[in-house]
């Protein structure tokens, strides 16, 4: 494969399409693949250890619509605590990467 080859290749990788994820209660919700900017701005999060919404900001940056449009802001106070009231067994799927066969 040559550099134009693979750019092609990765910009079609840009523009995956979200996941549809049924979710007791709240029904069919949609969950995008993170890109490597957000892994990172994720990884920062995880840098203070006293921060408690780690997991609600995890699930603001995953959080879509059909078309992939995040639904919720990782940098939104209001955002992040109503995904941190949440039951961990309903956020628990949205987070969950269906190719993880450990189902963590």
């Amino acid at each position: 494969m040559n550099r134009d080859q693979l750019i092609t290749a990765m910009q079609q990788t840009a523009i995956e399409k979200p996941r549809k994820v049924e979710v007791p209660v709240w029904g069919a919700v949609y969950v995008r693949a993170l890109t490597v900017a957000e892994v990172e701005a994720q990884t920062d999060d995880t840098t203070d250890k006293k921060d408690k919404n780690r997991l609600a900001r995890a699930a603001a940056r995953v959080l879509c619509d059909e078309a992939g449009k995040r639904l919720f802001d990782p940098d939104n106070a209001g955002d992040v605590q109503l995904l941190a009231s949440q039951p961990w067994k309903l956020l628990r799927q949205v987070l969950s990467d269906p190719d993880d066969e450990a189902g963590n």
